[in-house]
């Protein structure tokens, strides 16, 4: 009888494992990435980056992207709004929407100038400055003329150092207080730098 019982066990425990193991493996899927020893050159500029190396998978290549976007000339920023990696080259339209428009901006190391147009109500726009966790600034902004006109505006925006993330992007957004419940409104964002360990 207790032949019979281990017997029994023995049968159940190895169907189970005979059943849970390709279902195990279908949730375990691995990659077999390789690190090349091929260089790779864009506009006779040489990637080499030992800490984020070039990497091989199926005999596709892969590089950082953020490495790639440097040597040609484009902005790969983090836009933790949409959730989403934006890259921007030289010949993409300034950023905009119904509010603001030919937003550009530039500058480095917390120092920065967003110049554009604006139009909105009772011409008082705002803008906040956050690191992807916290709002860093926030002001508000006279324009010369309120909506429907359109008015330029210069920002000059400053970060102290100790404030400027060690891996993240700064993301300005500018917007409007709502008239009607002071809700924000028309917001557009736009990202000054990223940084990375």
């Amino acid at each position: 009888m207790r032949k019979y019982r281990q017997f029994v066990i023995g049968l159940l425990v190895g169907g189970a494992l005979m059943f849970a193991m390709p279902s195990m493996a279908a949730v375990v899927k691995q990659y077999a990435l390789t690190e090349v020893g091929y260089p790779i050159e864009v506009n006779g500029t040489s990637y080499v980056n030992s800490q984020l190396p070039i990497l091989n998978y199926q005999s596709n290549t892969y590089i950082p992207l953020r490495a790639v976007g440097n040597l040609l000339g484009a902005n790969v920023n983090w836009n933790s709004v949409l959730k989403r990696v934006e890259i921007r080259n030289g010949e993409e339209q300034s950023a905009q929407n119904n509010a603001f428009r030919n937003v550009r901006a530039s500058g480095t190391a917390g120092h920065y100038t967003v110049t554009g147009e604006g139009r909105v109500f009772e011409a008082t726009m705002n803008y906040a400055v956050e690191d992807g966790h916290d709002y860093l600034l926030e002001k508000s902004y006279a324009l010369d003329e309120g909506a429907p006109a359109w008015s330029e505006f210069t920002l000059n925006i400053s970060i102290p150092h100790k404030q400027l993330p060690i891996n993240g992007t700064l993301t300005l957004e500018l917007f409007e207080y709502s008239a009607k419940d002071g809700t924000r409104i028309n917001t557009l964002s736009v990202p000054l730098e990223t940084f990375l360990p």
